[in-house]
């Protein structure tokens, strides 16, 4: 199993923050000073009564003293320097557990780096792509070498031939000037081609994607201030708390936008389920109505582009929608009640498997807790469209992930539950479970689209879970073998293997 971080180095940094000594800090919450050192050292465990101690004392969050953070920012920082950029500069893992301890805000600048060098290289690939595959440009390319060609041998003629006729000169004289004016025309349509929206831009920021999914995991996936919004929400439209009968619920819904507002109801498609009509008009109450909470949730948030901002505004409207359709104290109740079982739960609350997946991954409210899960949602090319690791399970932020996941083979079982028993490199195991999904809109002939979800916990509360009754937990020829991606998997006999791991010969001894 892997090896518990100690929390030294963050001691030290509260007690630098406070501008006091070893001995002033020891005083007040009790110890020596030369404990308080063997502390800040990592030759001492911080334990759990002087954490409440350190808390009281200084006034300081305990959440402060949270492992996650740490751990999420030693893995973001593997991930990156598994990037075959940095093949001729390994760096060892202990010096890299040494830098996240002790300088956090270089670790963070450092990532911030590598996403402008990242969407630099993915705009110059993409302009790649668009040169060699569009016919405009291989069109122009060759009349920019025919061109080019014309002007050249005119000039060399012009150049190397001094007693031409004045007529023949001023003849080649024009055909110069012709082709330069043409190539001229080539150039400027190329430039304007080559700045269409299409395509993306650098940034010297985050994609908004990363800066909002980091901001979820900041708040473990859960919103004090939008759980009461939905709260009052539900009060305001009249909506009891086992209120979840989906025709009734839609009823009551639409007479609360009504109340509230004297505009159109917004577009209902009739061939959408019921769960999804009443999602889609929660979203519009929210945004319209309900805003100023959003507002306050995302202030705190410190994102860094107007991009992140709106995106997040559209998370956490999604975020009440669901709280509204799924209360938390009952819905809790009934997720330990029916040891998880997700069937029982979308009819009981009448809402989709993705719903309910979903909200379960935000019960972490600290007096009343679920379990903690990861959260995630492919396409069929394997592209990550939701991630949330409650669970410690670590997702590739950068590049696929890895191809053993059973959110990959649930596409080969359509509909079905698919349970695997899965284990990382370093001995940590969870239980997961992997559904895909279709979502489709109109008609027959209407495009479909194809999702895989997953959700799952470490292997020791899988008990708590009815799909994990008949499975012998306790087995080692059941359990998978996974890693976060190719890169940074050091499994040297796996068949699934892409690319080579750079990390592995980088690891300490």
């Amino acid at each position: 199993m892997a090896k518990k971080p100690l929390l030294g180095s963050k001691v030290r940094r509260l007690r630098r923050e406070k501008n006091l000594t070893q001995l002033e800090m020891a005083r007040g919450v009790g110890i020596s000073a030369s404990y308080l050192n063997l502390i800040e050292h990592n030759q001492r465990p911080l334990t759990l009564p002087l954490l409440f101690r350190l808390s009281e004392v200084y006034g300081v969050d305990i959440q402060t003293f949270a492992q996650d953070e740490e751990s999420r920012l030693l893995a973001d920082l593997n991930e990156l320097l598994a990037d075959p950029f940095f093949r001729d500069n390994p760096i060892k893992r202990d010096e890299m557990n040494e830098a996240v301890r002790t300088a956090p805000a270089l670790c963070h600048a450092i990532l911030m780096l590598y996403h402008a060098y990242r969407n630099s290289r993915s705009e110059v690939q993409a302009l790649s792509t668009q040169l060699s595959g569009d016919s405009f440009f291989a069109t122009s390319t060759h009349e920019l070498r025919t061109l080019l060609t014309s002007i050249l041998s005119f000039s060399e003629i012009l150049q190397d031939h001094q007693n031409l006729e004045p007529e023949q000169r001023q003849r080649f004289i024009d055909v110069v000037a012709d082709e330069s004016r043409k190539l001229s025309s080539i150039m400027t349509r190329m430039i304007e081609q080559t700045s269409l929206d299409g395509l993306p831009r650098s940034e010297q920021s985050p994609p908004p994607v990363e800066e909002v999914d980091d901001f979820i995991h900041d708040h473990s996936n859960y919103f004090p201030l939008l759980e009461h919004t939905a709260e009052r929400l539900r009060a305001n439209a009249g909506l009891l708390p086992d209120d979840s009968e989906p025709e009734r619920r839609f009823a009551t819904l639409t007479g609360l936008w009504r109340r509230l507002d004297t505009g159109a109801l917004p577009e209902d498609s009739r061939a959408q389920p019921l769960s999804k009509r009443c999602f889609l008009l929660l979203q519009n109450l929210v945004a319209r109505h309900y805003g100023s909470e959003i507002e306050a949730v995302i202030n705190e948030s410190h994102l860094s582009t107007n991009a992140a901002r709106v995106l997040a505004r559209d998370v956490m409207a999604n975020y009440v929608s669901a709280a509204v359709m799924m209360p938390y104290a009952p819905f809790c109740a009934s997720a330990r009640e029916l040891r998880y079982d997700l069937e029982q739960l979308t009819d009981r609350y009448g809402v989709s498997f993705e719903q309910v997946c979903q909200r379960l991954a935000t019960l972490q409210r600290p007096d009343d807790r679920g379990i903690p899960l990861h959260f995630v949602r492919i396409d069929i090319a394997g592209n990550i469209s939701k991630r949330f690791s409650g669970s410690g399970l670590r997702i590739a932020r950068y590049g696929g992930a890895c191809p053993r996941l059973n959110l990959h083979s649930a596409f080969l079982t359509p509909g079905q539950n698919n349970v695997q028993i899965s284990q990382m490199p370093d001995g940590s195991t969870y239980f997961c479970l992997a559904r895909s999904i279709v979502k489709a809109q109109g008609g027959h002939h209407s495009p479909k689209s194809h999702f895989a979800v997953g959700i799952g916990c470490d292997i020791k509360f899988a008990p708590q879970i009815v799909y994990a009754d008949d499975i012998n937990l306790g087995s080692s020829s059941i359990v998978v073998p996974i890693g976060v991606s190719c890169r940074l998997c050091e499994r040297k006999d796996c068949r699934q293997r892409a690319f080579p791991a750079v990390l592995a010969d980088t690891a300490a001894s």
